[in-house]
C-alpha cells in the first residue's frame, strides 16, 4: 500500500521549492519513525504549485511496543488485609491493566511497582491524517503569509489538498481547506479539476503529463525538458546556449512545463559590455543568452514560458517587447556613466556611508589603497605599484554608478570596464576581478596587482567590521566576512605572498586611527584561523596540523604550509608518536605543579635518566639557535621534527627512573625546570607536537 500527499497552494517563490520540497522529506521521515510505521521508499517532488510527496510500501499498522513503567514502592503494592491500596489500583488503571498484572522490580532505589505494558500499534489509516497535518503545519519559509482566520503562517495560501491511502481519501483540514482527491492544471488553462484515483507515484506523474496542458510534476523532467528546448532554440540559430546553472535551478522552480521561445534583438545593443547584458537577461529577464564558439554573445535570446501555446509568434514579440525595454534602460544608464568618468563617481563615494561607525565609502577607499600600496612595499613590487594605487584607489567607484546601482551584480566589474575605456587595461582588470573569489573555491583574481588590492579590500573591511563589533554569529552574517576572510586567507596562500597575517591585520588596523584594537585583533586572529583550518582540510590536510603550528599567524601562510606538509609526513612514525605522548605527559605534569625557578642546576642533576634528558634540551636548544637562519624552510622544520623524535628515549628512560615529585623541594623544582624546558622545545617552538 503506497499514500500520497499533494498541497496545492498559490505560487511558491522558486527559492522556496525546493528546500519546501527538503522539508516534507524530513519531516515525513521523522513522524513515521516516531509513529513507529515502517515503509519502504519515500520521496518529494513538485512544482512551485503543488508540493508532492507518496511513501511506498507503507505498513498498515504501527509497529507492537513493549514498554516498562515504574510505580510507586513496593510497600505500596497491597496493604495488610492484601488488598491492592488505592495508589497501586490506581497507577493499574492509569496504564490500562489489572491490578493483578503489576509485578515488582528490584531497582538501584530499592524494590518498586512496574507495569509490563505490550502496546498494539495504531492502524496507519488512523495515523495518517495527524501525520499530513503534521507535516504541513511544521513546514517553515523564508517569508510567511497569513490569509484566513485559523491564522496558519506558510509561504502561499492554501487552496487545495489531496490525501490518499491506497485509492481511500485520507480525512483532514488545514486552514478552511479540507482533504479531497483532486488537483489543477497549469492557471492559464482553467480551473476543471483533475482526479486523483490511487496513491502511485508513477499513475500520478502520468496522468498530470497527459492533460491537454501537460504538467511535468518531477523536476527531473523540467531540467530535461527546459536544456534540451533551450539548446534546440539556440542551435536553430547556429549557436549555443549560455546555460547558466542558476539561473536554470531557478526556472526549472517557476515553471511546471518550461517551454523554449528563441527570438533575436537589435544589433545596437552589442555595444553594451557582455557582462551587462547577460546580467540583463539572467537576473532581470530570466531569459539564456546565446553565444557563439568563442562565447562571444550573439543578438539572440532564449525565453522560457510555462505551458505549451498556440500563440507562440505573440509570446515571442511580447518577450522581445520587454528585453528590448531593458537593454534601453542599460543603454541609458551605461552611456551616461561613460560621459561622467570614475573621477566623478569616486567623489561621490563621500556621500555614501560604508558602515555605520566607520565612515563614508571615500575613506574606505583611501584606507584600501593605502593598505595596497604598503603590501606593494612590504613585498618588493615596486615594479606594479603605480597599477596597484590606480586600482585600490578606483575600486569602489563604480558604486556610485548608475549601472551598478541598477545592477548590484556588476560591481567592480563596470569599475574594470570604464578604467579600460579610460586608458587603463590591466588596471580595469585588476578592479573588475576586485570581489573575487565570489564564493569560498571561485576563482581568485589572475593577477597579482589584482590579489594585492583585493586582499587590502577585504583586510579593510574585516577590520573595520570586528572594530564595531559587527562579527558574524551562527548563521548572520550581512556582509560576507567568512567569504572574505576565506578570500583573504585563499590569496595569502595560492599566491605564496611573503606577509604574514599578524602584519596585515595590524596594518589594517592601523589606519583606523585612534581605535583600541587589541580585542579585535584577538577576535578575528581567531576568525581568521577558523578559515585557514577549513582551508588546510580542503587542501587535503590533516584536521589538528595547523593547529599545531604555533606561529601560524606570524609566518607567510605558504611556510605554515610547507610545515604542514613536515608535520604529517612524520606524525605517523612510531618515534615522533613516542615523543608526542611523552610531550602530552609532560604537559600534564606541569598543570598540575610548575617550577618556583626555571633555571635548572646541573649540580642537582643525580640520577643518569635526568642528566641525559638536560644534556638532549640542551643539544636541541643549540642545534635550533644554529638553524634560525633557514627557519621556515622544510628542511629547518624537518630537523626541527628529527629533534623532536630524539626526546623519545631520554624522556622514556626518564619516566621509568626518575620521581619527579619528591619531597625534596629544591630537587622537586630542578626535575620540574627540566620538565619545563623540555615543554618549551616540544611545544612552544616551530610547533606543539602534542597536538597531533
Amino acid at each position: 500500500m503506497n499514500a500520497f500527499l499533494e498541497i496545492g497552494c498559490e505560487h511558491l517563490p522558486s527559492r522556496f521549492v525546493k528546500p519546501a520540497l527538503d522539508q516534507i522529506e524530513t519531516l515525513a521521515k521523522r513522524l513515521l519513525e516516531e509513529h513507529r510505521i515502517g515503509y519502504e521508499h519515500l520521496e518529494s517532488f513538485g512544482t512551485y504549485r503543488r508540493l508532492c510527496l507518496i511513501v511506498e510500501g507503507i505498513a498498515d499498522r504501527a509497529a507492537d511496543v513493549q514498554k516498562e513503567v515504574k510505580g510507586p514502592p513496593a510497600k505500596l503494592l497491597k496493604d495488610a488485609q492484601g488488598n491492592f491500596t488505592p495508589q497501586s489500583a490506581g497507577f493499574a488503571q492509569k496504564n490500562g491493566i489489572a491490578p493483578q498484572q503489576l509485578v515488582i522490580k528490584e531497582t538501584e532505589k530499592g524494590p518498586f511497582i512496574f507495569a509490563d505494558l505490550h502496546i498494539k500499534g495504531e492502524k496507519t489509516a488512523q495515523l495518517l491524517p495527524q501525520i499530513f497535518t503534521q507535516i504541513i503545519t511544521s513546514m517553515e519559509f523564508a517569508k510567511n503569509m497569513v490569509w484566513e482566520e485559523s491564522g496558519l503562517k506558510w509561504g502561499r495560501p492554501i487552496r487545495s489538498l489531496i490525501g490518499l491511502y491506497g485509492s481511500k481519501i485520507v480525512p483532514f483540514e488545514i486552514a478552511g481547506v479540507k482533504s479531497n482527491r483532486y488537483t489543477y492544471p497549469i492557471t492559464s488553462f482553467g480551473r476543471k479539476p483533475i482526479r486523483v484515483e490511487k496513491a502511485d507515484k508513477e499513475y500520478y506523474v502520468e496522468l498530470l503529463k497527459s492533460q491537454p496542458q501537460p504538467i511535468l510534476v518531477l523536476p527531473q523532467q523540467r531540467r530535461e525538458a527546459l536544456i534540451r528546448g533551450v539548446m534546440n532554440e539556440a542551435k536553430a540559430r547556429g549557436y549555443y546556449a549560455d546555460l547558466d546553472q542558476n539561473l536554470v535551478e531557478e526556472t526549472v522552480y517557476f515553471t511546471e512545463h518550461p517551454v523554449a521561445v528563441g527570438g533575436d534583438f537589435d544589433l545596437k545593443f552589442l555595444t553594451l559590455p557582455k557582462e551587462l547584458i547577460t546580467t540583463v537577461f539572467k537576473t532581470q529577464l530570466k531569459m539564456f543568452p546565446v553565444v557563439d564558439g568563442r562565447n562571444d554573445i550573439e543578438p539572440y535570446f532564449v525565453a522560457v514560458r510555462d505551458g505549451i501555446s498556440a500563440n507562440q509568434t505573440e509570446v515571442r514579440d511580447g518577450f522581445k517587447k520587454v528585453m528590448s525595454a531593458r537593454l534601453s534602460d542599460a543603454v541609458f544608464f551605461y552611456e551616461n556613466d561613460k560621459k561622467e568618468g570614475l573621477d566623478y563617481f569616486k567623489n561621490k563615494l563621500a556621500e555614501r556611508t560604508f558602515v555605520e561607525g566607520l565612515g563614508n565609502l571615500l575613506q574606505k577607499s583611501d584606507r584600501t589603497r593605502e593598505l595596497a600600496m604598503w603590501l606593494c612595499d612590504r613585498l618588493g613590487q615596486d615594479a606594479i605599484k603605480d597599477s596597484v594605487t590606480y586600482a585600490a584607489g578606483y575600486a569602489y567607484a563604480d558604486l556610485a554608478s548608475s549601472v551598478v546601482y541598477e545592477f548590484p551584480e556588476l560591481q567592480g566589474y563596470m569599475g574594470g570596464r570604464y578604467a579600460e575605456l579610460e586608458g587603463h587595461p590591466e588596471e580595469g582588470q585588476a578592479m573588475a576581478q576586485f570581489y573575487w573569489p565570489l564564493s569560498s573555491n571561485s576563482e581568485l583574481p589572475d593577477t597579482l596587482t589584482g590579489s594585492l588590492v583585493s586582499l587590502a579590500g577585504k583586510m579593510d573591511t574585516l577590520a573595520g567590521n570586528f572594530l564595531i563589533g559587527q562579527i558574524p554569529t551562527g548563521s548572520e552574517d550581512p556582509f560576507a566576512l567568512r567569504r572574505q576572510a576565506f578570500g583573504a586567507v585563499r590569496i595569502l596562500l595560492e599566491n605564496d605572498l611573503k606577509v604574514s597575517l599578524q602584519e596585515l591585520v595590524q596594518k589594517a588596523f592601523s589606519l583606523y586611527h585612534g581605535k583600541d584594537t587589541q580585542q579585535a585583533e584577538a577576535e578575528l586572529k581567531n576568525f581568521l584561523f577558523q578559515r585557514l583550518a577549513l582551508i588546510m582540510q580542503q587542501r587535503g590536510h590533516q584536521p589538528g596540523s595547523v593547529e599545531a603550528v604555533n606561529q601560524w599567524y606570524s609566518l607567510p601562510l605558504a611556510d605554515v604550509e610547507t610545515l604542514v606538509n613536515v608535520l604529517e609526513e612524520n606524525r605517523e612514525s612510531e618515534t615522533f608518536k613516542a615523543a608526542a605522548q611523552a610531550a602530552k605527559r609532560v604537559c600534564n605534569i606541569l598543570k598540575k605543579t610548575t617550577p618556583s625557578s626555571a633555571d635548572v642546576q646541573a649540580s642537582l642533576l643525580q640520577l643518569p635518566a635526568e642528566k641525559e634528558l638536560f644534556a638532549t634540551v640542551c643539544r636541541a636548544q643549540e642545534e635550533l639557535a644554529a638553524l634560525a637562519a633557514s627557519a621556515g624552510t622544510a628542511s629547518y622544520y624537518q630537523q626541527f621534527l628529527h629533534l623532536c623524535a630524539g626526546f623519545a628515549a631520554p624522556l622514556a628512560q626518564f619516566f621509568t627512573d626518575v620521581m619527579v615529585n619528591v619531597d625534596d623541594a629544591a630537587l622537586r623544582n630542578n626535575r620540574l625546570a627540566l620538565l619545563a624546558r623540555v615543554r618549551t622545545v616540544l611545544t612552544e617552538g616551530a610547533a606543539d607536537i602534542t597536538k597531533l
